[in-house]
């Protein structure tokens, strides 16, 4: 297995909760399923509005999106608290000035992305942002590998193959459409750029929202790859739990 990691008893996570100044927060999968909060998940994020912030894989929404969510569960947090990969995919883009960006992700992005002032094209791009394009079809994918074997920079939101749906089936994440793309074109790594999880980027801004160094948080997150692995290689305790088995909320709690 390339990822294994010690699963921690009951008692080590609770000792981990008590002596951590602050958590990071994985989304789909973790604490939410679809969108929807876990209750055991919004318990503690409730109580820990301050010392918590999320960090996700997300592309399919916006910071303002999750502070709804947020706030219909009596859960207030500040719109940096939310650091999710596809607004900052997004964001990298606005780094090449003068680009033509094709955004491949669902047109509530897409019109995120013209609001940010980024000129958007559905061909011949100098920048190709991949986010979780549920409309994904073979013409894009063909527009896409074309303009990359081209020359065009990528950046990718996420490495993620799957994440888990709310009804227990398998969504299909960013990770498998790059897989597509990578299956017609032979891509240089110096022009790939994977913004999140398990890169850095989206831990670092998480400890920055919280003004906590890596080794004062907790990271939670259902996936050894990204979640743990990544938070693992910055020096952040991490712990394995998931939106359908919510123990770790209800331990992390009860330690406080």
């Amino acid at each position: 297995m390339p990822y294994a990691f010690a699963t921690p008893r009951s008692e080590e996570i609770a000792n981990m909760g008590r002596s951590a100044k602050g958590f990071l927060v994985d989304w789909d999968g973790c604490c939410a399923l679809g969108n929807t909060l876990v209750p055991e998940a919004a318990d503690f994020l409730r109580a820990n509005q301050t010392r918590t912030a999320i960090v996700s894989n997300n592309s399919t929404c916006t910071p303002d999106d999750f502070l709804h969510i947020l706030a219909c569960n009596e859960i207030q947090l500040e719109r940096n608290q939310v650091i999710l990969a596809g607004m900052e995919a997004l964001k990298r883009a606005t780094g090449f000035a003068g680009a033509k960006v094709m955004v491949l992700g669902d047109p509530h992005m897409r019109g995120t992305a013209k609001k940010m002032g980024i000129d958007l094209t559905q061909e011949a791009a100098d920048v190709v942002v991949l986010l979780r394009d549920v409309r994904f079809t073979y013409r894009r994918l063909e527009r896409a590998v074309n303009s990359l074997s081209n020359g065009g920079h990528l950046i990718v939101a996420n490495p993620d193959q799957t994440h888990p749906g709310k009804d227990g089936g398998i969504k299909p994440e960013t990770g498998a459409l790059l897989a597509a793309i990578r299956a017609c074109v032979k891509l240089d790594e110096t022009k790939i750029d994977v913004v999140g999880k398990p890169s850095p980027h989206l831990f670092q801004m998480g400890c920055q929202a919280l003004d906590l160094s890596p080794d004062q948080v907790v990271m939670l997150g259902d996936n050894p790859a990204t979640d743990l692995a990544g938070a693992n290689a910055l020096g952040i305790k991490a712990v394995l739990t998931s939106a359908k088995s919510p123990d770790v909320f209800e331990i992390l709690l009860e330690a406080q």
